[in-house]
């Protein structure tokens, strides 16, 4: 029946003209779990894309995908679950001087995660949906003008809890920009509000944060001689958060500056000054962009900073640059007065290296503190290299930097990474293996550090098997938000012990496709992650691993499926089991080309 049914290549209703691919699936589901109930039957589905334009693709184009029932047991879609949705982009007068998009998704019984870094994310289930609107203005010898709406929400429950999570905001941007006599001006405004409920397995007791922000300000630049150039930007910013009932509220006033020159082709020079009268202020933000909030820090106590800087450099030959700087940074932070003076200099090389390409920079700093008189010295040095060697691709990079300044003059960070990978083909073979290591502290404070290890691999031989596999490690401190852990964005000391998370864990995974024959295709993966983390001084041992696999054969236009799915998942903070959940799959799929 399915085969009988006409297709054409495209369609015309008027000015619209529209065509469209997808398949439509039938086929006998079945799932189970130690946690929920089992159920079974028989299940349609089916993927779309449809595309078109009206007039013309520079007047309105447009594109829209629908999916239904798609699973990793039925399909290439990764989720356990059956999820359903949509998703909608258009493009209006795209070829004129008045420019608009509008997208939209929605996705229904979706498989989501948490993020965990550097590991495999906690795994979630459950309802989602953006919107976005933009357009601008764009005429000659007219100030240019743009405009930006985005929102969007989340709703999500835990494999393995019956804690749920939930996610929300929206923003307004606005931008406009316009050049007289030779000024440069431009202008914006930002808006937005977020709301996070964070499940109590990651944050301990249920946590509801909820942020209100704005943000305007204007920049002027012009050349100047020397080939030349200079610019100012002044900026206020504000905000209102909410954590667990405690409510904090500011505004930040900043102004930027910097100049630049070229006496010689050579020779560069320049000179750059910021100014905040709200150091307490831009850490609270910097928290809140994350997705967390900071209570406990009060922003109505005086506090500013203050950063000079000139720095002049010089290219004696194409590949090799120098520079040298000195700064000066004042700061006023919790009723106390700071200050230090930084000067330095630099290089930065690139050559060729038996055949390949190294690029290597390295820089040296003096830092002489006002408030103990304590010297320190600032080293950094990178560099990465690439190359063919006997047939292999070759390529790495290394960083390392001890002293290392940071928003606060009262710490300093001390960092190393390193990464390498390796490639080659033999004929229809192919390997390739890469690695990394990363490691962040805060210089003499213990218990601040952040590290992570990466390996991979693979190996195929043309479309009859492909195999992959990965193993990771990583632990450190992380703030816990509305969509997962994620890094600490200013000195950790300075929050409450609270707010901060400790994690720690490891997975792996591997997986191996095959299609020994032109219509056959096997493909398995599997992946499993240990950690665990103290949020609010509750520790607990995570778990988490999965299984799919899937058999397609094709027939014409006609695939036979059959796959399966496996989930588990459990913390030993609810004190429960793990929670383990099954899918199998069995059905015929087919491809049209609707119109």
């Amino acid at each position: 029946m399915l085969s009988a049914i006409p297709a054409a290549s495209q369609i015309r209703f008027g000015e619209t003209s529209t065509s469209g691919t997808g398949t439509i699936s039938s086929g006998y589901t079945a799932n189970f779990g130690n946690m929920t109930g089992s159920s079974h039957g028989w299940t349609v589905g089916g993927a779309a894309s449809f595309s078109g334009s009206f007039h013309s693709p520079n007047f309105i184009s447009y594109n829209f995908s629908p999916y239904l029932n798609q699973s990793s047991a039925n399909s290439s879609f990764q989720s356990i679950s059956n999820a359903s949705g949509l998703n909608l982009s258009a493009n209006i007068f795209a070829g004129s001087k008045f420019p608009g998009s509008i997208t939209y998704s929605k996705a229904y019984n979706s498989e989501g995660n948490y993020a965990v870094p550097g590991i495999a994310d906690y795994v979630t289930h459950g309802n989602n949906d953006t919107f976005g609107i933009n357009w601008s203005e764009n005429l000659p010898d007219a100030p240019s003008f743009s405009a930006g709406f985005q929102s969007g929400s989340s709703q999500y429950s835990v494999y393995g809890t019956n804690d749920n999570g939930e996610n929300s905001f929206h923003s307004l941007n606005l931008h406009s920009g316009y050049r007289w006599e030779g000024f440069n001006m431009g202008a914006y405004y930002a808006t937005g509000s977020a709301h996070s409920l964070i499940p109590q397995v990651v944050a301990g007791p249920n946590a509801e944060i909820r942020s209100d922000n704005t943000a305007y300000g204007g920049n002027l630049s012009h050349m100047l001689p020397l080939a030349g150039s200079f610019s100012v930007g002044i900026n206020r910013s504000t905000w209102n958060s909410d954590y667990l009932g405690i409510s904090s509220t500011g505004a930040i006033d900043t102004v930027n500056a910097d100049a630049a020159v070229h006496p010689t082709a050579k020779l560069a020079i320049t000179a750059t000054a910021n100014y905040s009268d709200n150091l307490t202020g831009q850490i609270i933000e910097s928290v809140i962009a994350a997705g967390s909030v900071v209570p406990g820090l009060n922003s109505d106590q005086s506090s500013n900073s203050l950063d000079l800087m000139a720095v002049a450099s010089y290219t004696p030959v194409s590949n090799l640059q120098t520079s040298g700087f000195v700064e000066r940074r004042t700061q006023s932070f919790l009723g106390e007065d700071y200050g230090v003076t930084s000067y330095g200099g630099g290089a930065t090389y690139t050559h060729a290296l038996f055949d390949g390409t190294i690029n290597s920079s390295v820089s040296v700093s003096a830092n002489s503190a006002d408030q103990n008189g304590q010297d320190t010295i600032g080293f950094s040095a990178a560099e990465n290299y690439s190359n063919r060697i006997f047939g292999w691709r070759v390529n790495e990079s290394f960083s390392y930097a001890q002293n290392v300044q940071t928003l606060l003059i009262t710490y300093m960070n001390s960092y190393y990474n390193f990464s390498g990978n390796i490639s080659r083909n033999w004929g229809m073979f192919s390997l390739s293996a890469g690695g990394g290591v990363a490691r962040t502290a805060l210089t003499d404070q213990a218990g601040t550090s952040n590290s992570s290890e990466t390996y991979n691999g693979s190996f195929g031989y043309g479309a009859y098997i492909t195999a992959t596999g990965s193993y990771s490690k990583s632990d450190g401190q992380a703030l816990a938000t509305g969509t997962g852990l994620v890094g600490v964005p200013v000195p950790s000391p300075i929050l409450p012990s609270s707010l901060v998370s400790l994690f720690g864990g490891k997975s792996y995974s591997f997986g191996m496709s095959s299609s020994p024959t032109k219509r056959l295709t096997l493909a398995a993966t599997y992946g499993k992650a240990t950690s665990n983390t103290i949020s609010n001084g509750i520790p607990s041992d995570n778990e988490n691993s999965q299984y799919n696999a899937l058999l397609q054969y094709q027939v014409r236009k006609l695939n036979f499926i059959s796959g399966y799915a496996r989930l588990e998942q459990g913390f030993s903070v609810t004190g429960t089991q793990p929670e383990v959940i099954s899918s199998y799959y069995m059905g015929i799929s087919r491809w049209f080309n609707f119109f």
